[in-house]
């Protein structure tokens, strides 16, 4: 009989193909459980960065509420109730008919104008481009200002994404009055079947982009592009302007 069939032989061999394919699975099972592991810890990175994220957003947005809320009590306190007791000193100093007529118009103008930015009139009821246009008017007083409308769809956005396009609107409009320094602006927008789009130019100052510091004001601008699921984009250069664009693929 030869040495290769000899039980013992077989046996020893066989025993050292199972040790290696033991080992061997060992291995493999080890490299995967790392692969694996390593695959767990990186998402639950991922999600508490998200989760930090959704948390700054959230106080960002609980911040720009509450400094909303103020500026609104401001406007009531300064402007229109200053305007109130301006109109009763009048009446009670006796002041003609015609005077207290033209101070009552100017207090319901306030009024109006502190009730517009809570909430724009008529607001599920109007087009967007004209709640757009409405927004736009009172600025020309200041501005130079050219709206452009593509709208290429009958049906209109809903509401609540409406009042979020309108705030981002009036939020960019703020920025350029305090920091641009511009005296032009272009608002564009396009609404067709497979786009929203709304872009905001300015001839102002400009910044360096790379420079750009996520600060109060952009935090709430990416949250309501996150409320909107859309995307928006910052292009700028010193000394030519800063143009704001946001799109989504339907709103």
């Amino acid at each position: 009989m030869e040495k290769w069939q000899d039980p013992k032989v077989i046996a020893f061999w066989i025993a050292i193909i199972v040790v290696f394919i033991v080992t061997l699975l060992f291995f493999v099972v080890r490299i995967l459980h790392a692969g694996y592991k390593r695959m767990t810890e990186a998402n639950l990175r991922e999600t508490r960065m998200q989760l930090d994220y959704q948390k700054k957003l959230l106080e960002t947005n609980l911040y720009a509420q509450e400094k909303e809320r103020m500026r609104i009590a401001g406007d009531l306190h300064d402007s229109l109730i200053g305007k109130l007791v301006v109109i009763k000193m009048k009446n009670q100093l006796g002041a003609s008919e015609a005077d207290i007529d033209q101070a009552l118009e100017e207090s319901i103008s306030e009024a109006r104008r502190i009730s517009h930015d809570l909430t724009p009139p008529l607001l599920e009821y109007s087009h967007i481009e004209e709640l757009i246009d409405d927004i736009i008017n009172p600025w020309k007083q200041k501005f130079k200002i050219v709206f452009c409308s593509d709208v290429r769809k009958t049906e209109d956005i809903k509401p609540e994404a409406k009042i979020q396009v309108l705030r981002v609107l009036q939020e960019l409009l703020v920025n350029i009055n305090k920091h641009a320094d511009a005296n032009s602006i272009i608002v564009h927008l396009r609404y067709t079947d497979k786009l929203f789009a709304l872009s905001v130019k300015d001839n102002g100052c400009g910044f360096d982009t790379s420079q750009l510091k996520k600060g109060l004001g952009l935090a709430n601008l990416e949250l309501r592009m996150q409320y909107l699921n859309a995307e928006y984009k910052v292009k700028s250069v010193p000394g030519k302007g800063t143009t704001t664009i946001i799109a989504a693929v339907i709103l």
